[in-house]
């Protein structure tokens, strides 16, 4: 299963792993998107949660949050509805 996070507008981001070390750490930009696998267990910060949309497996499952929604810990698993 796979994760595709696509950003609506800048975004940032930043992604951990289960030992707490960061993963990836960037600045999104508009139409920029960022996979990574289920199986990963990621660990989702962001500044903006309504910017970013989330795809599993190409099927769009909605935003993470609400526009300017401050995100921290935020586990995305093959369930995600939104």
């Amino acid at each position: 299963n796979t994760i595709t996070l696509k950003f609506l507008d800048p975004t940032w981001i930043q992604l951990r792993n289960k030992e707490n070390h960061i993963v990836f750490n960037k600045l999104m930009s508009e139409d920029e998107e960022y996979s990574y696998s289920v199986a990963d267990n990621f660990t989702l910060a962001t500044g903006n949660a309504g910017n970013i949309l989330v795809l599993i497996n190409g099927n769009t499952r909605g935003k993470i949050g609400k526009k300017g929604e401050v995100l921290d810990s935020l586990v995305i698993s093959s369930d995600f509805n939104n």
